[in-house]
């Protein structure tokens, strides 16, 4: 029977991962706006 720790390996966490993604995104384009964003001129016409 095998006993003890074979392999230790210290990896990120993937909530940590996003969080740090969701961060650096705010602070290169700053916090976005919901309200101007829907009230905006980009729009996509879909055609199916």
């Amino acid at each position: 029977t095998p006993i003890g720790v074979f392999r230790s390996v210290q990896r990120p966490v993937y909530d940590t991962l996003m969080a740090d993604q969701l961060d650096a995104a705010v602070d290169q384009r700053g916090k976005g706006d919901l309200a101007t964003l829907l009230a905006g001129s980009d729009t996509w016409t879909v055609i199916g």
